[in-house]
């Protein structure tokens, strides 16, 4: 059994301002801006009990951190190319299984 932490609204938040300290910190005041726009985006438009994201809304969001992530933190650059192969292979299943469905009906 894995170790999974939730995905929450401030958990996010928390990261972008995290990452925006580490641009900071290295000078880059450009990128610093843009993770706290984002996440201040994130605090005013969007609900805080919000009804979950389309998987290719997801694929989105994450190739849209990546390049932050591979910069700021190395560690993890990995582990996100990785999330967004694991999730375009999960959305090529889902629409075979909904074209199998569309062919059943």
């Amino acid at each position: 059994m894995t170790d999974t932490q939730a995905v929450t609204r401030e958990g996010i938040v928390a990261e972008l301002r995290r990452l925006a300290d580490l641009a900071e910190a290295k000078g880059d005041r450009f990128v610093a801006l843009r993770a706290l726009k984002y996440a201040w985006r994130i605090e005013r438009f969007c609900p805080v009990n919000p009804v979950p994201p389309s998987i290719d809304r997801i694929i989105e969001v994450c190739e849209a951190i990546a390049p932050l992530v591979c910069r700021f933190i190395p560690d993890d650059a990995a582990r996100v190319s990785a999330t967004v192969a694991d999730l375009r292979q999960c959305r090529m299943e889902l629409i075979a299984v909904e074209r199998e469905n569309a062919t059943l009906h």
